[in-house]
């Protein structure tokens, strides 16, 4: 072979913790106490090392970091493939909140889904190897996987979960509470016919909202009416079905409560697809503060959820609990009106 051929450049060598310690006079644990916010160093020597990581533009090797702190920077945000992040906004906004703030702590949010086998979930494998320092867990989940993942050892924190559990560090919303106060509205604006929108597909969820509905109605000595009672709302179709079966009872609603804002966008649909004015033949509430709920015609008054900061308070319970303290589940504020155009007033509203 000739010995006139070119020599190829690869670029510049990939520096190393040792290579910033050489060059700034300091052994490789103090460059490491730097880079991880410890103690236990001088001020100038943090300085020292500070001025040479931003000159060279260091980054240490992600392999090297976990092997040197036995940790994988990972948190596993599961969902059951029917509550998605990226296809539900519900779920989006929350998952927003808690990726930003574990990105501050310089975790990787890996997002996954319960894996299904025969009439059973499994966990995903990125838990079952032990490749995530902690978990976030979106919606219920069955006790058996909960008491897999306690005996995985992996601290986790759960999100909007609706059956009543003391074991496990949860960050929730009101339902029944957020209904109760959407259905309050109605009758302070002066509806006292008021019918009920809801989905069984939790039923849980579905119980809780219904009474936070009963409440508010009986509160006001106002009839119930089992016919104004719908649960069906599971998909597009069952809302459109659940308003046909409103609109088919011989006395009708002047009001429809639904126990989410995409139920309540599906069934202002429908009923203007049958002919309503919303609101002046019928008006609509719901709880949620999705970001189409602004822009569907009429903008939607619902109960706002602060769900960015849901997420964030996840965020913040998790990293305690893996950092060995005891934490307690949080309730999130979930009982302000979003007014917007949905709900006609049949009656002066007193200041």
């Amino acid at each position: 072979m000739s010995s006139n051929h070119k020599k190829i450049s690869i670029g510049p060598k990939r520096l190393t913790i040792d290579d910033i310690a050489k060059m700034t006079g300091v052994s490789p644990t103090a460059v490491s106490f730097v880079l991880n916010g410890k103690d236990g160093i001088s001020t100038a020597t943090r300085e020292k090392v500070n001025e040479v990581i931003k000159a060279t533009g260091f980054r240490p090797n992600a392999s090297s970091r976990r092997l040197s702190f036995q940790k994988s920077f990972n948190i596993a945000l599961i969902y059951p493939s029917s509550a998605s992040p990226f296809s539900d906004l519900y779920y989006y906004e929350i998952s927003r909140g808690l990726t930003e703030r574990l990105s501050e702590a310089d975790y990787n949010v890996v997002f996954t889904h319960l894996k299904s086998s025969g009439k059973s979930d499994v966990l995903p494998r990125i838990l079952l190897q032990r490749d995530a320092d902690g978990a976030i867990l979106l919606q219920d989940m069955d006790a058996s996987l909960l008491s897999e993942i306690d005996g995985l050892g992996i601290p986790f924190v759960m999100i909007d979960i609706h059956t009543p559990d003391r074991t496990h560090t949860h960050v929730s919303v009101d339902s029944e509470k957020s209904i109760y106060v959407a259905v309050k509205y109605l009758i302070a604006h002066g509806h006292t016919r008021i019918a009920f929108c809801g989905s069984d597909w939790l039923p849980s969820y579905y119980l809780q909202c219904l009474t936070g509905y009963q409440n508010a109605l009986a509160e006001h000595h106002l009839p119930i009416q089992p016919a104004w009672i719908q649960k069906g709302a599971n998909d597009r179709q069952g809302t459109e079905d659940c308003i046909d079966n409103i609109l088919s009872c011989a006395e009708k609603p002047t009001a429809v409560c639904c126990v989410g804002d995409i139920h309540a966008i599906d069934a202002i649909n429908a009923a203007k697809a049958r002919g309503l004015s919303v609101p002046a033949d019928l008006s609509f509430i719901s709880i949620d503060d999705i970001l189409l709920s602004r822009y569907i015609d009429p903008p939607l008054t619902t109960v706002g959820f602060d769900k960015p900061r849901m997420g964030q308070v996840a965020a913040e319970l998790l990293l305690e609990k893996m950092n060995g303290a005891a934490v307690e589940s949080v309730i999130v504020v979930s009982d302000q009106i979003i007014e917007r155009k949905s709900v006609q007033t049949l009656l002066q509203v007193s200041s």
